[in-house]
This record gives structure tokens, sequence and C-alpha cells, in this order.
């Protein structure tokens, strides 16, 4: 067999595992996120506010970035398992302070304000990238 193949067959397993267990987190997370916050967002992307979709986007790809950096330097299954907790439980934290911070935000983002979403999202997102690094780093 050429050893490519040889690679792939030894690898894939693994990750699938992997994909598994980061899959099973995020998902988790977003449970979360949508539990925690004051505002509705799903109901509020069903019914065309472009402002929750924005925001909602931020959450999207700023929970996928850490556990991406989690990724990068893994040892194994129960490493991945604990630093994406991690980072995820850090990332609903600093979700939640932001949406404290800017308290008028859950009710500008219900009122489809999408400047305020865009100013969410892009914390959000920054938050993500500074944790991301931190954990790659």
């Amino acid at each position: 067999m050429h050893p490519s193949l040889q690679s792939l067959a030894n690898g894939f397993p693994d990750l699938i595992f992997y994909l598994l267990l980061v899959t099973a987190i995020y998902i988790v997370g977003l449970v979360v996120y949508v539990k925690l916050t004051p505002h509705k967002e799903i109901e509020l992307i069903q019914q065309g506010n472009m402002a929750a979709a924005v925001s909602f986007s931020g959450l999207i790809i700023g929970l996928a970035l850490p556990l991406a950096a989690c990724l990068i330097f893994k040892i194994g299954l129960m490493d991945v398992l604990v630093w994406g907790t991690v980072s995820v439980l850090l990332q609903l934290f600093l979700f939640r302070l932001t949406d404290i911070i800017f308290s008028g935000l859950p009710k500008r983002i219900t009122d489809d304000e999408v400047p305020a979403a865009t100013v969410l999202a892009a914390f959000k997102l920054a938050g993500s990238i500074i944790l991301a690094v931190a954990i790659a780093g």
C-alpha cells in the first residue's frame, strides 16, 4: 500500500473521533448560548431580523475559532475535551460579559438595528481570535 493511503487508513478513525468530539462541544455551546441570551435570536432570524442574523453569525464563527485552535496542538481526545470545553465556557463568559457591558444591545437587536449587531458580532469575533491564539500559543 502506498504510504499516503496507509497514513489515511491509520489516521482516519482518529479524525472522525476528533470531529465528533468537537462537534458535540460546539453544539452544546450553541445551545447554552441560545438559552443564556436575553433575546430569542433563532426566532428573530426566522422572522427576518437581520440584526439577529449578524449577531448569531458572530457566535457561529466565534465558537469555532477556539475549538479549531484546540485541534492544532492536540495530544489526545481527553486533551481536546478539556481544552474544548474550557474554550467554550470562556467564550460564553466573554459573550455574556459583552452583552452586560453593552446592556442595550439585546433590545437593539430585537429592534433589528444592524449597526449595533455588527459591533456585537465584531466584539465576539475579536474575543474569539484572542482566545484561539492564547490556546494555540
